[in-house]
């Protein structure tokens, strides 16, 4: 059954994942992304594995929050980095343009570039 979506979607944690991180589907739901890979989204909140993982979905629009891996400058491209952060140093496709200067481990704003940019 086809459904719409505006933004935020739910899915099932194949791991415990924290707030704040980017995802990627898996043939169960979501899971962590690792370093250079395409994730869909970033989680609003910590969930437990097998939990329901809110996302908000690169296609939404608007800004995300998310945390970086190593420092990163207002403009930076940003790729996917291990353990879900994101980080200016190149790794596979450009996942979003950061709209704040951050050091590691920080919780920031960036615009996702979107679905297959």
């Amino acid at each position: 059954m086809s459904q719409y979506n505006e933004g935020i979607k739910t899915f099932t944690a194949d791991e415990a994942i924290g707030r704040r991180i980017r995802v990627k589907l898996s043939a169960t739901g979501v899971a962590i992304c690792g370093a250079g890979e395409e994730g869909i989204g970033t989680t609003i909140q910590s969930v437990a594995s097998g939990g329901n993982a809110s996302v908000k979905l690169d296609a939404a629009g608007g800004s995300h929050v998310g945390t970086s891996s190593g420092s990163i400058s207002i403009g930076d491209s940003l790729y996917a980095a291990a353990s879900g952060a994101l980080s200016a140093t190149i790794s596979g496709r450009r996942q979003g343009i950061a709209l704040e200067a951050v050091s590691t481990a920080t919780a920031f704003e960036f615009v996702p570039t979107g679905v297959n940019s």
